[in-house]
C-alpha cells in the first residue's frame, strides 16, 4: 500500500499543477482580451479621426484631408489600415498598397470587431458604419497585433518558466516539510520499539494533536491488558494458595482413613499438589507482565534460569543463545513456553538440562534436552497426541506440554518430542518462524 506522505505529495502536486495550469490560462485570455480591447479602443479612435478628416471636393467626391491622418497609414505594410466604402467610391490607406480586404457595408450606427490573417500578420478589425452629410459611409480600420501577440509569447515563456521554477521549489518544499512532521512519526515509531523492549512503560503524549487519540488508545489497551494479565496470575495463585490450605486440611483428614483406604487417597492428593505447585512455579518463573514487549533471551533467559536453580538446586542449567539478541515474539509466550519445558526437563532430569536457541533461514530452532531416564518413541507420540489435553496422564507431562503446544500453534510453528540420545533424556525441538514486518534483525540489538 503507498504510504500516507507519498499519497499527500501526490495530492498537493496534482493540486499545484491543476492551480498553475488555471492560472496560466487565465493569465493567457486575461492578456489577449485586455490587448484586444486595447487595440480595438484605438481603432476607434482612429475611426474617428477619419470621421473629420473626410470633406467633399466641389464635383461630390470625397477626400481625406492628409494633416489630419496619422502618418504610420502612409507608410506600406506598416500594420495600420483603413477604407472608407461610400456608395460610389472606396478611399484606402497607402499602407495596404497592393491588398484589397473586402469591405461590407454597414447600416449607420452598426459596429462590428473581426479577426483575419494576412501571411504573418494578425488583423484585429473595427468596422462602423456612420451617416456624414447625409451621406452614408462605412469605416474599416485594421491594425496587426502580431508583435503583441510574439511580446506576450516572450513573457509568457518566461512567466511559465518562474511558475515551472516555482513548482519545483514549492514540491521540494512541501517534501521538506513533510518529511520533518512524519519525522515525528519515526519518534513514536522508536518509543513502541523502546515500549517493545520493556524500556519504557507507556507511550509519551507529547506527540501531535493528529496522533494522540492513537498513543492514548494503544496506553489504555496496554493498561487494560497489564490489569487483566496481573489480575489472572494474581487469581491463579490465590487459587493455589487456597487450595494448598485445603490440601493440607485433607491431609489431616487422611489420617481418620483406613489403611486400606490411604493408597489412592495419597495418589489424589499428590497430583493435587503437583498441580498446585506447577502453576505458583509458573507465575514465579514468567514475572511481571509486560504485554507486547519482544523477547531478549540475553536479559530474560538468565532471570528464569536463576529461578529454576532455586527450585531445583540439583540441576545445572546450560543455555546456548547463538547470539542472539532480541526476537519478534511476545516475551510472556516464550517466558511460558521455554519455563514450561524447562520446568519439564528440571523436574525429570538427573542433573542437567540443556537448552539451545539459534537462527537459521528465518527460523528460531530451540531445543531442550535433560539427562534423565527419557520416553520411549511411543510415549512421545503419546505425549503428542495427548498435548492438546489437559491432563497428567503421561509422566506428569501433559498440562505444561499443551501449554506448549498452543504457544507454538499460535506463532504457525511445530513442536516435536523424540527419545534423546545415550546421554540424554527426552530432547523437546520448537521451530518458530522468525519473519519481522518491523525489519528488526534477530542477531543485533535494536537502536
Amino acid at each position: 500500500m503507498i504510504s500516507i506522505e507519498q499519497r499527500i505529495r501526490s495530492g498537493l502536486l496534482i493540486a499545484l499543477l491543476a492551480v498553475m495550469s488555471l492560472l496560466a490560462l487565465l493569465a493567457d485570455y486575461g492578456v489577449n482580451r485586455l490587448s484586444q480591447s486595447f487595440v480595438a479602443t484605438r481603432l476607434q479612435h482612429d475611426a474617428d479621426s477619419l470621421i473629420n478628416a473626410l470633406h467633399r471636393t466641389s464635383e461630390g467626391s470625397w477626400q481625406l484631408d492628409s494633416q489630419r491622418i496619422a502618418t504610420v497609414y502612409q507608410r506600406v505594410q506598416s500594420g495600420h489600415y483603413f477604407q472608407v466604402l461610400t456608395t460610389n467610391q472606396t478611399l484606402r490607406s497607402r499602407s495596404l498598397w497592393d491588398q484589397s480586404p473586402a469591405v461590407t457595408p454597414m447600416p449607420s450606427g452598426a459596429t462590428q470587431i473581426q479577426q483575419l490573417f494576412v501571411g504573418e500578420e494578425h488583423w484585429l478589425i473595427w468596422q462602423q458604419g456612420v451617416e456624414t452629410q447625409g451621406q452614408p459611409l462605412t469605416l474599416w480600420v485594421a491594425e496587426d497585433i502580431a508583435p503583441f501577440e510574439q511580446q506576450w509569447r516572450q513573457l509568457a515563456f518566461i512567466m511559465y518558466g518562474v511558475m515551472g521554477l516555482a513548482v519545483i521549489l514549492l514540491v521540494m518544499l512541501q517534501r521538506h516539510l513533510l518529511q520533518r512532521s512524519f519525522r515525528q512519526l519515526n519518534a513514536i515509531q522508536q518509543a513502541i520499539r523502546q515500549l517493545q523492549r520493556g524500556e519504557i512503560e507507556s507511550l509519551s503524549s507529547q506527540v501531535p494533536r493528529e496522533i494522540q487519540p492513537l498513543t492514548q488508545e494503544i496506553n489504555h489497551l496496554i493498561g487494560r491488558l497489564q490489569q487483566r494479565i496481573g489480575r489472572s496470575r494474581t487469581a491463579m495463585g490465590n487459587l493455589a494458595h487456597e487450595l494448598n490450605r485445603r490440601l493440607q486440611h485433607l491431609l489431616l483428614l487422611r489420617d481418620t482413613l483406613p489403611v486400606s483406604s490411604r493408597l489412592e487417597y495419597d495418589q489424589l492428593l499428590l497430583q493435587i499438589r503437583q498441580l498446585i505447585e506447577r502453576e505458583l512455579k509458573r507465575a514465579r518463573i514468567a514475572g511481571s507482565p509486560h504485554p507486547g514487549r519482544r523477547f531478549r533471551p540475553a536479559q530474560d533467559l538468565p532471570h528464569m534460569i536463576k529461578l529454576l536453580q532455586q527450585i531445583y538446586p540439583h540441576i545445572q542449567l546450560t543455555p546456548t543463545t547463538d547470539n542472539v539478541k532480541e526476537l519478534p515474539y511476545d516475551r510472556d509466550d516464550m517466558l511460558e513456553l521455554i519455563g514450561n519445558l524447562l520446568d519439564n526437563g528440571c523436574k525429570y532430569g538427573a542433573a542437567n538440562v540443556w537448552i539451545t536457541l539459534s537462527l537459521s533461514h528465518a527460523t528460531l530452532h530451540l531445543v531442550i534436552e535433560d539427562d534423565g531416564e527419557g520416553v520411549s518413541t511411543q510415549q512421545c507420540q503419546q505425549l503428542a497426541e495427548r498435548g492438546t489435553r489437559i491432563d497428567e496422564s503421561i509422566a506428569g507431562h501433559g498440562l505444561g506440554l499443551s501449554i506448549c503446544q498452543m504457544i507454538v500453534d499460535s506463532y504457525q510453528g511445530e513442536m516435536q518430542l523424540s527419545p534423546g540420545t545415550e546421554k540424554t533424556g527426552l530432547r523437546v525441538e520448537v521451530n518458530l518462524p522468525c519473519s519481522d514486518d518491523k525489519g528488526i534483525n534477530p542477531l543485533t540489538p535494536s537502536p
